[in-house]
């Protein structure tokens, strides 16, 4: 396997784990910023702003490597929806509609986007071990 294709690699894993962090952040922490008032104080309101900062970028370069590995658009696309409900989700839905709808929305593209991570691990993997 090539050096660039170990760092697409890596930057995917790193993303597929920021969001289930993500996935994880809406399904727990409202129940433990209930059970624990000051630790939803820790971020301050900020959480949404502190991963999309990570998210984007992360997911930009490790799709875009892997777009140019195993020339595969679709999974960039579906990369690309996962990124959008998520920017969406965490910025207008999230300061003008309920929590449950904006963890729908977020959950959602999490989810479109750690597929979209995976597929592109795969596809890379796949382009790697059959140009040999």
């Amino acid at each position: 396997m090539q050096k660039t294709d170990l760092k697409t690699k890596k930057l995917d894993n790193i993303s597929i784990w920021l969001s289930g962090l993500c996935v994880f952040h809406c399904l727990a922490l409202p129940i433990i910023t209930i059970g624990i008032p000051l630790f939803g104080e820790f971020f301050d309101g900020h959480y949404h702003a502190i991963m999309l900062f990570l998210i984007i970028p992360i997911s930009a370069i490790a799709l875009f490597r892997g777009f140019h590995n195993h020339r595969r658009i679709l999974i960039s696309i579906i990369g690309f929806f996962g990124v959008l409900m998520i920017l969406i989700g965490g910025t207008f839905i999230h300061s003008e509609y309920s929590a449950l709808v904006d963890s729908l929305f977020t959950i959602s593209g999490s989810i479109i986007l750690a597929l979209a991570h995976f597929l592109n691990n795969r596809a890379g993997h796949y382009h790697s071990v059959s140009c040999e």
